[in-house]
């Protein structure tokens, strides 16, 4: 399963990374990435993040349960992330 890419597509040489995961863009959102666009592929969403340096390192944090953030600060940002999604 492809959980994400990276690509130069954002504002020129800015670099983004997309998923399809929920719950990765939730960690990821929580974590300070930047959402710079939710994109419609079919019946999914894709949601695309100003890319970092250590993004890779963070991806693999968060499936490996290695990465902590603030379980409250989680929840709101799932809330947030879905009505984004019911919005959009």
């Amino acid at each position: 399963m492809l959980t994400g890419q990276a690509n130069n597509n954002i504002a020129g040489e800015e670099r983004a990374f997309e998923t399809r995961d929920f719950y990765l863009a939730c960690f990821l959102r929580c974590t300070g990435y930047d959402l710079v666009n939710l994109r419609a592929e079919g019946r999914h969403k894709v949601f695309v993040f100003r890319d970092r340096p250590t993004r890779r390192d963070d991806v693999l944090a968060f499936y490996s349960q290695g990465a902590m953030v603030p379980p409250l600060a989680f929840s709101a940002t799932i809330k947030d992330m879905k009505a984004l999604l019911h919005n959009a």
